[in-house]
């Protein structure tokens, strides 16, 4: 084996040590056998983002009605969306943090290959980062042509304490060295301390819970004390109950992407997700838990958004209850 061979095969070793083996594994069959096809890891749901015919009749109903170059333009319409999130367990030194927060940019379909995403951002100061999941627009094949477009929207950011992020349904296993690499900072059913004059938060994420089923509350929360305030990300907002139950403050996803062609009033059409329709767009609740969930920077499918304009969200954390 070369030298390249050989660093790869530790790359892969130390993803599979992260994951866990039985975890890993079960991601990596099913990134060969299922990620064209219809069915998720349950076989229960069909995924209409995999499959080929949706996009090209959704392509061809927009050239035929007229509404194809109107659809691809809203694609970039990015709005830059300011949530203040109100938390009792937040630690007071905390109050004011920022957390700019990307979601679904599935780069390699941008319509302007990230430019109006860099424009926003280079122009953000935020104290860290998070992107949840979805980096690429495909859900098979080589993840490169995403990568590259990836890199220069990275690099824009400025983020005092890091950039992290977690995988969702369109994302391989093998992606995140260079993602890491890039300067994000995955986690992979894992958590990292943020600390800030002697108090302390838990980030906290866990692999796709929605096609790959590869989610692991429990191996991300493993190093959590009973005092942590916990932020949670998570690619779709289809296990909100269960983050609930184990006393998540904060719960932060995508994944849904608002609908992405919706009726007026932002009512989506295909929801494309096992959860409540509350928990489709923007801020939410689950029991004491926050929830946000974005509508996504990017687009899947099709280059078509109606009545849903992508998002780059920037979250401010307060102490206490919303006034």
């Amino acid at each position: 084996m070369n030298a390249g061979g050989n660093h790869q095969a530790a790359e892969l070793l130390s993803l599979v040590t992260r994951v866990g083996r039985s975890t890993s594994q079960k991601r990596l069959q099913l990134q060969v056998e299922n990620s064209a096809t219809l069915y998720g890891a349950s076989r229960r749901h069909i995924h209409l983002e995999n499959i080929h015919a949706v996009r090209v009749a959704v392509e061809s109903i927009l050239t035929f009605s007229g509404f194809r170059e109107r659809a691809q333009r809203y694609c970039c319409d990015y709005r830059l969306e300011h949530n203040h999130i109100y938390l009792p367990g937040l630690p007071d030194v905390f109050d004011g943090y920022t957390i700019l927060h990307l979601s679904d940019l599935h780069s390699d379909g941008l319509v302007d290959r990230g430019a109006g995403i860099i424009r926003i951002i280079k122009n953000i100061s935020c104290d860290i980062a998070v992107v949840t999941g979805d980096f690429r627009f495909e859900t098979n094949d080589h993840y490169d042509p995403c990568l590259e477009i990836l890199a220069p929207i990275v690099e824009a950011v400025s983020a005092h304490e890091g950039i992290y992020g977690i995988l969702g349904n369109h994302d391989f296993l093998e992606m995140v060295p260079a993602l890491e690499r890039m300067g994000v900072r995955m986690l992979l059913n894992e958590a990292v301390t943020l600390r800030r004059s002697g108090a302390a938060i838990m980030l906290a994420g866990v692999d796709d819970p929605h096609f790959y089923e590869c989610h692991d509350l429990p191996k991300a929360l493993a190093s959590r004390t009973a005092e942590d305030c916990v932020i949670l990300l998570a690619h779709s907002p289809e296990i909100a109950a269960e983050a609930a139950v184990v006393g998540i403050n904060l719960y932060l996803c995508g994944h849904t992407h608002g609908g992405q062609i919706c009726l007026p009033g932002r009512i989506p059409i295909i929801t494309n997700t096992e959860c409540p329709r509350a928990y489709m767009s923007g801020s939410w609740a689950c029991n004491a838990m926050q929830g946000y969930t974005s509508r996504g920077t990017g687009f899947s499918t099709a280059a078509a958004r109606f009545f849903c304009p992508p998002e780059i969200t920037l979250h401010t954390l307060h102490t206490g209850k919303t006034p």
